[in-house]
């Protein structure tokens, strides 16, 4: 039972303390992140709280992310976009999950910036179509690390982009496989709503949110009823573990643990948010929209209160790690600007401003390495708790995502930063 009680507000145990991260800089962490480069020690000691760091216009931000981007799709040599660049070893592999979201941000480029990034869009699908399981399922993790293994979280987002190249071009072998899929989940889902099997730790979680969200597009766009079924059925497993007291969503970190201390990771924090939002939107669930904007606005307010946004929260929405997760920054951002959208409360646009900000001083704009210009670490410090020492392409999809909307929302030049 993951409700409040008598004993959740006590002090630190010990091992909430070892989860709890400081942002220290260890001796053993000069040798990982070979330190003994220029490159490598200038990217790790940039970040959102340099006061020396002077953010460019959004357009440069947004032009060098998607360079970066684009740098990570033409070295996999499989059409894919690798996962991550990271200190200690280089570029890893192609990641189908995250190669599958990519595809609407290229789309997205393509309309914005360069009508080539749709080629590079048509690559992604191309790849993630020869990975694709003979149950409809696409695998987890990278696929250097495993090609056999399904995963219900990474096939909904590999979903997503094939549901956006089939809307961009009427493919019927694209939205097939995109069917698919949303059938394989369909049949792995459990009886509460829930997934648990091949789910990450097999450990059910609020952030498949983020899953169901897609599932729930998708079964509106091909006028299927059990995948809007299905997604309903999630939304409400999600409402149920909702905590009335503070708004938050029991259940979405990573691991048993973290949800048995009610702790977070901001990213998955946002991708529960975004997952609902999306979701209800889809479903008509205003209950769901008003759950939304209840764990949003605690949200906005640390951020407002403190210039600055940890990487993990606790279910009263206090610090639990000192360095930043810029992945959760941008999706945050983009949640507050979804939410803008609805409500038209300018609060919302400018805690997307400030989120965003915070994610531009720590873009690594001026690295000569082209393996790092323009790329978001995953932590700021990039030594602290959320992928150290590592610039995961998903970050950079959120943060380009996230720029178009705001300039999307304030075109009048408020977008300088």
């Amino acid at each position: 039972d993951l409700r409040p009680d008598a004993t959740a507000d006590v002090a630190m145990t010990t091992e909430r303390a070892e989860l709890w991260h400081s942002a220290k800089l260890r001796p053993t962490m000069l040798w990982r992140y070979r330190l003994w480069r220029k490159d490598h020690r200038d990217a790790l000691f940039r970040g959102g709280r340099r006061a020396d760091v002077v953010p460019a216009a959004d357009p440069e931000h947004l032009a060098a992310a998607a360079a970066w981007l684009c740098r990570a799709q033409d070295l996999s040599g499989d059409g894919g976009i690798i996962g991550r660049y990271r200190l200690d070893q280089g570029w890893t592999s192609s990641y189908p999950e995250t190669t599958g979201y990519i595809i609407p941000t290229f789309l997205a480029l393509a309309d914005h910036l360069d009508p080539d990034y749709a080629a590079r869009a048509e690559r992604c699908v191309e790849f993630l179509l020869g990975t694709q399981l003979d149950s409809g399922a696409f695998p987890a993790g990278e696929i250097a690390a495993n090609q056999a293994k399904p995963s219900p979280f990474n096939t909904a987002q590999i979903i997503n982009g094939l549901h956006a190249w089939h809307v961009y071009r009427d493919a019927p072998d694209v939205l097939a496989a995109a069917v698919r899929a949303g059938h394989w989940l369909i049949a792995e889902q459990d009886d509460d709503g829930a997934w648990r099997q091949w789910f990450y730790h097999n450990t059910p979680a609020t952030y498949a949110a983020h899953l169901t969200c897609w599932l729930a597009e998708l079964g509106e766009y091909c006028d299927e009823r059990a995948m809007r079924d299905s997604a309903s059925r999630h939304l409400d497993w999600v409402m149920q573990q909702r905590c009335g007291e503070t708004g938050w969503f029991d259940q979405c970190g990573f691991t048993l643990e973290e949800q048995q201390l009610r702790i977070a990771d901001l990213h998955t924090i946002a991708y529960t948010l975004a997952g609902v939002l999306r979701t209800a939107r889809v479903l008509e669930r205003e209950d769901a929209v008003a759950a939304v904007r209840a764990a949003a606005l605690p949200i906005a307010r640390v951020l407002e209160r403190d210039q600055w946004l940890p990487g993990m929260l606790d279910w009263q929405w206090r610090a639990r790690a000192d360095s930043a997760c810029l992945t959760g920054n941008a999706q945050m951002a983009l949640t507050w600007m979804a939410l803008y959208r609805l409500d038209g409360d300018p609060a919302w646009l400018r805690a997307a401003r400030a989120a965003l900000d915070l994610v531009k001083r720590a873009q690594l704009m001026d690295a000569e390495n082209p393996d790092l210009r323009g790329a978001i670490p995953g932590p700021d410090p990039l030594w602290g708790w959320y992928n150290d020492g590592a610039m995961p392409n998903w970050a950079a999809k959120f943060f380009i995502d996230a720029l178009l909307e705001y300039a999307a929302l304030a075109p009048d030049g408020h977008a300088a930063g």
